[in-house]
């Protein structure tokens, strides 16, 4: 993702990257419009060190400038209306608040430029250091900028402004504090405080033809380099160094509520979204009563998850895209919604905040690329269960004999067959489980015999087999009551309790599967975290070849190892009958 671009409005905030514009704001009417655009030309300046400030000065101006008065986009391919009151569509508070800015904008620069300089002679006296008296004349016109932006921190228009501005920075820094370096009117403040610190200190005196130009190129460097100083300030490695711009930031900036970062959201996501060429420009004013911004609701859905802690940025995708029925490649080119499909969306999002996991809610789950229906007699798959998979494939041939222990939905056994043309057979005790693995089996079309049995009770009279797969129940009894909701109140306990230390189902496996494997025959376990050391402890007695794979947390989680030879099997066996007799 390329950089974001954002600028607050009176009732909004305004997104940019490269080409694409989007902004969301709120009318007269209290309803949240957002409008889109494709522009002519980049947007986005160039990173060219000591020019990045100045373009980024003159691009964030331009843009903040028409963002006041709120001109709505055009995309290229229409005219903006001859019409000058449609096409700037300006409220009355919006020309209040533009009024007052100019004023105000013009008051401070004759009290700047004028004030200070009498306040230090009254403060130093017509005989003082003319150095100090230029520190002094410096350090009062920050001061009294400092004090014009503290006034209008405590004028409601402009309080909504500056919080429509710290949602900007929330969302292109991903912090969830509201200070940003280089945040544009921060950029601003900090750079006019050290230009009038820096034009107090030289004072000039020289012609008054060219005192204007001079001064002119002396802010021109101020800004540059003031802008090189935020930036390194943004990307220093050195943690929380970036919030020394609080210094500058606190002026412009207040702390937003939920429904503005919903609808700066809005705007961020459609500006994300529009990075796919196919995708269309939106703008809400021309949608029917029942129609509603894609990214609105997307925006609210994300929201709603980070409030109940559910953090995982895809669970709002896959969530959508299961209510649209839609893959989640055409995720970005949606532009709206219906009302009742928004409905279905919050019927569903309120299970999930409620702590039902996604798989259960809409009874299905993709594994390994494949669909498998989930319910609440099975485990929810598990993306890290498809190293386990992943494993078993690398030596698995057809024509083999493959057992999968505790199948639960089948999910292990199934994507083995769709891979290899095996004779697979997968056990479980459980009745409801075994239907739900017969009927995925059925789906995915695939050939894989289904037994009920307690571990190996039911298995003796099969042939031998040469791979022997297991995802059992590992979780420690204690533990279980510590599990997120969306695993302890809908997986089937059944499917989690691993016993006291959570390795019974381990003793039993390893125990016993010497006597279902064939000659040099493997076994692949998955694992709980912290379980390698006591796992492979117990595999060292009756297997050799030990390999232990990492999941994609880098945590080990799969643990596989191939029978030992018959010879060291007898002597593992004559020593067991020993120490019993012992």
């Amino acid at each position: 993702m390329e950089n974001i671009y954002a600028t607050p409005c009176l009732y909004g905030s305004c997104f940019y990257n490269k080409k694409n514009s989007a902004c969301a704001y709120v009318n007269e009417k209290g309803k949240t419009n957002l409008v889109s655009c494709k522009n002519k030309t980049n947007l986005i300046p160039k990173n060219i060190i000591f020019l990045r400030g100045l373009e980024y000065l003159v691009f964030g101006l331009f843009f903040f400038i028409k963002n006041l008065v709120k001109v709505p986009f055009t995309s290229s391919n229409k005219s903006i209306p001859n019409n000058i009151s449609k096409s700037l569509n300006v409220s009355s508070k919006q020309v209040f608040g533009i009024i007052v800015c100019l004023l105000a904008f013009f008051v401070a620069i004759i009290f700047i430029g004028f004030l200070p300089v009498k306040i230090a002679v009254l403060l130093s006296g017509y005989s003082a250091n003319a150095f100090l008296n230029r520190v002094l004349v410096g350090l009062i016109k920050v001061s009294l900028l400092y004090l014009a932006l503290l006034v209008l921190k405590f004028i409601t228009p402009f309080k909504q402004f500056y919080r429509f501005n710290a949602c900007t920075n929330i969302l292109t820094t991903k912090d969830e504090s509201i200070h940003k370096p280089t945040n544009l009117l921060n950029y601003l403040v900090f750079a006019f405080a050290f230009t009038f610190f820096v034009l107090a200190l030289v004072g000039l005196t020289s012609n008054q033809i060219w005192k204007p130009f001079v001064n002119l190129i002396i802010t021109i460097l101020c800004f540059s380099v003031c802008y090189e100083l935020l930036f390194l300030l943004e990307n220093s490695k050195i943690k929380n160094l970036n919030k020394l711009c609080i210094i500058t930031s606190f002026l412009v900036t207040e702390k937003p509520t939920k429904t503005e970062i919903y609808i700066s959201l809005s705007a961020y996501n459609e500006v994300v979204f529009m990075q796919d060429k196919k995708r269309g420009v939106v703008n809400t004013e021309d949608f029917k009563d029942n129609e509603l911004s894609f990214s609105s609701v997307y925006a609210e859905c994300k929201q709603k998850l980070k409030s109940a802690q559910i953090d995982d940025p895809s669970e709002a995708d896959w969530l959508i895209c299961e209510v649209l029925n839609i893959s989640r490649s055409k995720l970005r080119l949606q532009t709206k919604v219906t009302q009742t499909q928004k409905n279905a969306i919050d019927e569903a999002l309120n299970k999930r905040i409620k702590g039902e996991p996604i798989t259960k809610i809409f009874g299905k789950a993709n594994f390994y690329g494949y669909d498998f229906k989930v319910t609440k007699d099975v485990l929810s798959p598990r993306m890290e269960t498809e190293i386990l998979v992943e494993q078993v494939l690398k030596f698995a041939k057809p024509k083999m004999n493959i057992l999968d222990l505790c199948t639960g939905s089948g999910i292990v056994a199934i994507s083995i067959a769709k891979n290899v043309n095996a004779n697979i057979v997968a056990s479980d005790i459980s009745d409801k489980a075994l239907l739900i693995a017969q009927e995925n089996a059925f789906t995915n079309q695939v050939k894989v015999s289904f037994k009920k049995s307690n571990m190996f009770e039911n298995l003796k009279k099969l042939k031998r087999f040469d791979i022997i797969i297991s995802n059992p129940p590992y979780i420690p009894t204690q533990d279980i009551a510590k599990l997120d909701r969306e695993v302890k109140d809908y997986d089937p306990k059944i499917a989690l309790d691993g016993g006291e230390d959570g390795l019974d189902f381990y003793r039993k496996i390893l125990e016993e599967s010497i006597n279902f494997l064939t000659e040099k025959g493997m076994i692949f376990l998955e694992i709980g975290i912290n379980q390698k050391k006591p796992v492979i402890k117990m595999l060292e007695e009756n297997f050799e070849n030990i390999k232990v794979v990492k999941d994609y947390n880098s945590i080990d989680r799969v643990v596989y190892a191939r029978l030992k030879n018959k010879k060291e099997l007898k002597n593992v066996r004559a020593n067991r009958k020993d120490k019993k007799k012992i």
